[in-house]
């Protein structure tokens, strides 16, 4: 009896982690509806857990309550998608620039590696999987500027851009020819040169800024279009 707590505590927090693993892996697309039973099922769990989960993360805005018992994706205009990236810039160009004075050899490698992974994953057309691997990428550079609040904050925006970041794969990047900035990023971390790293950061939230937008603009004129279409027939 006295497990029962921490048991609990632990599936509530397994139920939370793999949500945001999901969400960070753009599995779930903007305006999805989530659905209790299916989630908890496939997670092998009672619905207890992932329902806490699921309130968890409506706190944090990466989820959002329809009516009394519906639970779904933000569908993020472009007006939220603006002030997400321009904290994203703010906070993870900082982050980075911490990160530089506090770098390691042995951190820097651990970060290549993960860049490594990313590529590989790329290459094989593992969407989920290459998005995981950038995301641990920012989580360590965040975690070696020591700002632990601050990583908490660029967390909760992974967590709300994460839907978005399938767009990468639908729609062309700005300069795609050019090198990927994490080598920027490391660059200046071999360097202890904060401001490399921080313009490195700053170059990958701004090349993806063109190809989220197109998707943006998209679903709303998709979303608009059956209203256009009930409007001319009524013309009609």
């Amino acid at each position: 009896m006295e497990d029962a707590p921490l048991n609990r505590e632990s599936l509530n927090g397994q139920a939370y982690a793999r949500l945001c693993r999901d969400l960070k892996a753009g599995r779930f697309a903007p305006g999805e509806k989530l659905k209790l039973r299916d989630l908890a099922a496939e997670m092998g769990i009672s619905p207890t857990p992932v329902r806490e989960a699921l309130a968890r993360l409506i706190s944090e805005q990466a989820l959002e309550q329809v009516g009394h018992h519906s639970v779904r994706v933000p569908v993020m205009d472009e007006a939220r998608f603006a002030e997400v990236r321009e904290l994203r810039l703010v906070l993870e160009g900082r982050a980075a620039e911490r990160a530089a004075a506090h770098a390691t050899a042995a951190d820097v490698r651990r970060l290549e590696a993960l860049h490594e992974e990313m590529a590989a994953q790329h290459d094989a057309g593992d969407i989920a999987a290459e998005l995981l691997a950038a995301e641990r990428f920012h989580r360590e550079l965040c975690a070696l500027a020591r700002m632990p609040v601050l990583q908490r904050m660029v967390e909760g925006l992974w967590l709300q851009c994460g839907p978005l970041m399938r767009a990468l794969h639908t729609h062309a990047l700005a300069q795609p020819r050019r090198q990927h900035p994490h080598h920027a990023v490391l660059r200046g971390l071999r360097k202890n040169d904060g401001e490399l790293a921080r313009k490195g950061v700053e170059e990958e939230i701004e090349r993806t800024t063109a190809p989220i937008l197109a998707y943006l603009r998209e679903q709303a004129g998709e979303g608009a279009a059956p209203a256009v279409r009930r409007r001319a027939g009524a013309t009609a």
